[in-house]
This record gives structure tokens, C-alpha cells and sequence, in this order.
């Protein structure tokens, strides 16, 4: 899957922001499980005392329910 050809422009930033640079290829499963668990790690990471886990999984779901349908 081409996952460029599938993410929106904005969708693509969100990632680069967190390190991850999608390219111009198609992605193997095991690609796309590994971008989605270091999307999930970057959520964690972040502090639930003032919300900011909340704020991520919903700015990242998208993403995220785009990769679960890659798998």
C-alpha cells in the first residue's frame, strides 16, 4: 500500500512532526504495523494529567483507523 497515495497533506505532517517521514513506495504489513505502533508510542508518551493523550489519540485516530485497513 502506498501509504502517500492514502494520507491527506496534513495527515502526512502530523507524522513528520513525530519522526515519521512517509514516502513515495508501497509499505509491507510489517511497515505499516511499525508506523502505527510508533504512532501509539508517541501517544503514550505524552501526559494524561492535563490531557494531552486525549488530545493526541483523537488527532492521530484517523491515521490510525487508515493503517488498521492497510493490515
Amino acid at each position: 500500500m502506498n501509504l502517500l497515495n492514502e494520507l491527506s497533506e496534513n495527515e502526512t505532517d502530523l507524522l513528520k512532526n513525530i519522526g515519521i517521514n512517509i514516502q513515495d513506495r508501497n509499505y509491507n504489513q510489517d511497515e505499516v504495523k511499525l508506523i502505527e505502533n510508533n504512532i501509539m508510542e508517541d501517544i503514550l508518551r505524552r501526559s494524561s494529567k492535563n490531557g494531552d493523550i486525549q488530545r493526541a489519540n483523537e488527532e492521530y485516530r484517523n491515521i490510525l483507523d487508515k493503517l488498521e485497513k492497510a493490515i
